[in-house]
């Protein structure tokens, strides 16, 4: 049993899951694997510079020495790439039919919930890159001002999640819940209904026109 289905009540579903996009661990090990190339060339002119130097700490030359310190430096970067992995494998933000729950830690966990009826807003941050990459930072806003707002950056498909979000957002206050697709078109209110509900969460600037357009579609296929 993973650690996020330890955290779920009975009967609480989950509909989504994210995590920070690939891009933040490629630049990372990126990043580590240039410091390593810089270790190994410094190791190596160092090498060449001394091999010829009758210097000696304690037993050992001092190319040797120099060596030795650039080999456990990239030792020491190795390592951290691994816990940069293994960060990015576990950190979680999951949508289940009554929460958000954030999950940040590998050995030592820090979760975070965030209850439907109390999110008032979910704001979008994309920059260019982000659009290009389709990643972005999310803050489901729970409360008045910054202090009610948790943040989590650089998350994957942000529209995406932000759809889902607002989605079960929405299932949940008219009390439906998680159901699966047929069930909730034997369940749904009649179509204008529906259609007034979007219309009024694009004009709050919950929904971009875009994904109003999207849902509209989708509602009207759903009604086919």
């Amino acid at each position: 049993m993973s650690y996020v289905e330890q955290l779920l009540s009975r009967g609480e579903q989950v509909r989504y899951v994210a995590r920070q996009h690939l891009f933040v661990l490629i630049a990372s090990i990126l990043a580590e694997l240039a410091l390593i190339a810089l270790l190994v060339a410094a190791g190596v002119v160092a090498q060449a510079a001394l091999q010829n130097s009758d210097l000696l700490i304690g037993s050992l030359t001092a190319s040797d020495l120099i060596l030795m310190i650039c080999a456990g430096l990239t030792i020491i970067v190795i390592i951290s790439g691994t816990i940069d992995y293994l960060r990015w494998s576990s950190d979680q933000c999951v949508i289940t039919d009554h929460r958000v729950i954030q999950v940040r830690g590998v050995i030592t966990k820090q979760v975070i919930d965030s209850s439907l009826e109390k999110i008032t807003d979910v704001e979008l941050r994309q920059s260019f890159l982000g659009r290009l990459l389709d990643f972005g930072t999310i803050a489901i806003l729970t409360g008045a001002g910054d202090e009610g707002a948790n943040v989590i950056d650089r998350i994957a498909a942000p529209v995406e999640f932000k759809r889902a979000l607002i989605e079960a957002k929405h299932y949940h206050e008219q009390g439906y819940g998680y159901v699966p697709e047929p069930a909730y078109q034997r369940l749904h209110t009649p179509l204008s209904e529906e259609l007034n509900r979007l219309a009024d969460l694009r004009d709050r600037g919950i929904l971009s026109p875009e994904e109003f357009e999207t849902q509209k579609r989708l509602l009207l296929k759903r009604t086919r």
